[in-house]
């Protein structure tokens, strides 16, 4: 096992620090990410850009961003806009650029419900829900009413894929729900893909 030295360290946060410019992270709500612009439509998150994702991609170029993630904002969308958003994703990144999705997994939630599982999930933190009730579900994954803005499509693995795929990102690699550094807390009703931008063909 290879040990870091203090100087490659400080190179390589430094690095990170000198292309957080180029990373964007959108919808950080209170989980803004280290070495990312972070933005988030309501002013009283962590963000550095207070901003409507759609309206904010729209006067972005291509080539603007070498990375975007999105953890538990896709559901938010009707899926009109959700296949939008992931076509101006597209449209930004660098070629080459990594897109990162995160949604609640539907897939997941409805297994777990229908096995009549006990689990239990914490919205907000110190309040625990148990999915064996249908209402339970409702108010936390299908209309999400326990949020200002409420979820307006469900998606899973599948159509994750799907709509990715559609959008023109290839090489997709599923997220891992526990232990990927940019998610808000890890949790078992979530899934998500990385997506890449073709790079280039050369001449």
């Amino acid at each position: 096992m290879t040990q870091t030295s203090a100087a490659e360290f400080d190179g390589d946060v430094a690095q990170l620090i000198a292309t957080q410019h180029l990373r964007l992270n959108i919808g950080c709500g209170l989980f803004p990410l280290l070495y990312f612009t972070n933005l988030d439509s309501d002013p009283s998150t962590p963000a550095q850009i207070h901003r409507d994702a759609l309206e904010y991609l729209a006067e972005c170029v291509e080539g603007d961003y070498d990375e975007i993630y999105a953890g538990h904002f896709l559901e938010h969308l009707e899926k009109p806009d959700a296949l939008t958003f992931l076509a101006e994703c597209y449209r930004v990144l660098s070629p080459g650029g990594k897109l990162g999705i995160v949604v609640p997994d539907t897939r997941e939630v409805v297994k777990r419900y229908l096995a009549g599982s006990n689990d239990a999930v914490e919205i907000p933190q110190g309040t625990f829900w148990n999915i064996s009730h249908l209402d339970t579900l409702c108010s936390l994954f299908f209309y999400s009413i326990v949020q200002e803005t409420r979820h307006k499509w469900s998606w899973d693995i599948n159509t994750l894929a799907e709509a990715m795929t559609g959008a023109g990102f290839v090489g997709l690699t599923v997220i891992d729900r526990w232990r990927d550094p940019r998610l808000g807390s890890p949790a078992w009703f979530q899934c998500g893909i990385d997506g890449r931008k073709p790079k280039e063909t050369q001449e």
